[in-house]
């Protein structure tokens, strides 16, 4: 993690990994694990400010994986999907962001990605490309650490969203 600040980066990186274990003695009918792997890039813009954020997320169910741990793309990884329809056992999504600042402690953000998953139960979702796009307004409420409130609106494929949140998407 080299970014340059936790609530709002304009600069730096940061590499998550992941690994979940369901085994048998635990209760699980079927022994499967999971992996998570996300790597966010943050690169300061020319205009004073404002920032373009860039993520990658790759995520692999190894083993028998139940409906109810399947991959699902949704909000976190990739706004405009609300619905759970798209779920596998391989999920892969790239997203980025221009988070624009006007002066005083308003700022706009626009957003795009695209995703895709395998192993899905729905024989048809397996390689469908899944994109998002959409926007986004935040609110400064604390300055002193850049720690944002904001509202965000996305649209996916047949599906879309409206997320509140404090702080960042990532």
């Amino acid at each position: 993690d080299s970014r340059d600040n936790v609530y709002y980066p304009t600069n730096g990186q940061k590499l998550n990994f992941r690994y979940t274990q369901y085994p048998s003695f635990m209760g699980n009918e079927e022994e499967s694990s999971k992996i998570k792997l996300k790597y966010t890039k943050f690169i300061k813009s020319n205009r004073d400010g404002d920032v373009i954020a860039l993520r990658g997320f790759g995520g692999f169910g190894l083993g028998a994986v139940p409906f109810n741990n399947l991959l699902v793309v949704q909000g976190i990884d990739l706004r405009g999907y609300s619905l759970g329809r798209y779920r596998g056992k391989q999920l892969l999504t790239l997203q980025g962001e221009y988070r624009y600042n006007f002066k005083g402690k308003m700022g706009l953000v626009g957003f795009a990605g695209v995703g895709t998953i395998y192993g899905s139960n729905i024989e048809s979702n397996d390689g469908k490309i899944l994109p998002s796009l959409g926007v986004g307004y935040r609110y400064t409420v604390f300055p002193k650490n850049k720690m944002n409130v904001g509202l965000d609106v996305a649209a996916g494929k047949e599906d879309w969203g409206i997320y509140f949140r404090i702080g960042e998407a990532f």
